[in-house]
């Protein structure tokens, strides 16, 4: 048998050696992407009983620090709770909507009279404890870094419908309660509502 040449040993070393960093590569890219590491203390706390459409403020602010705003949308006078979640994928915005009737925006807007285009107003603590038993509408979270989507479909698996928007494309999960929106794969926001909002 002729002997390798010190030139064709180092050519075949070369190909096993890409024939590795291939294979280790392939391995990578069909790993399935972790979740975020506090997503499930977030289901099970908030987003779990949100979907049943028993969140209330008070359950919320125990779980995530925040502060109590009077807005205003096309509707009139509403109250948003506002607060940071520290990650190690960086800080994400919370804002959740309470649930008001129109006899309450009414009155919220008779004894504020803001006004549209009017700042945003942060309320006291004492409002918001008077608040505490106030049904949650929706929780809203945005991450304030790059975030793949597929690491949340890593917890959520694939969704049930999607819709194309101006914004990107909407994943919407029914039973959960759960929409997530993101642009060329990374995520933009994820919101969750009662499921029976997401059921009609």
């Amino acid at each position: 048998m002729p002997r390798l040449r010190p030139a064709h040993g180092l050519l075949i070393l070369a190909f096993a050696l890409l024939a590795f960093a291939a294979g280790l590569w392939v391995a990578r890219s069909t790993t399935p992407l972790p979740p975020p590491a506090w997503l499930e203390d977030w289901q099970r706390e908030v987003f779990g009983p949100l979907a049943d459409g028993t969140l209330d403020l008070g359950q919320l602010h125990s779980w995530q620090d925040g502060a109590l705003w009077l807005t205003r949308d096309e509707q009139g006078a509403q109250l948003s709770y506002r607060g940071t979640l520290g990650t190690p994928d960086g800080p994400w915005r919370v804002e959740a909507e309470l649930v008001l009737s129109d006899e309450e925006r009414g009155s919220l807007q008779r004894a504020t009279g803001m006004a549209p285009g009017a700042p945003d107003q942060p309320l006291s603590d004492g409002m918001l404890e008077q608040l505490r038993r106030q049904a949650v509408a929706s929780v809203l979270l945005a991450p304030s870094q790059a975030l793949s989507v597929g690491r949340l479909v890593a917890s959520f698996g694939p969704p049930r419908l999607r819709l194309q928007t101006d914004r990107g494309e909407a994943w919407i999960y029914p039973e959960r309660g759960l929409t997530l929106l993101h642009r060329n794969g990374e995520l933009v926001w994820l919101q969750v509502v009662p499921r029976e909002s997401l059921a009609h």
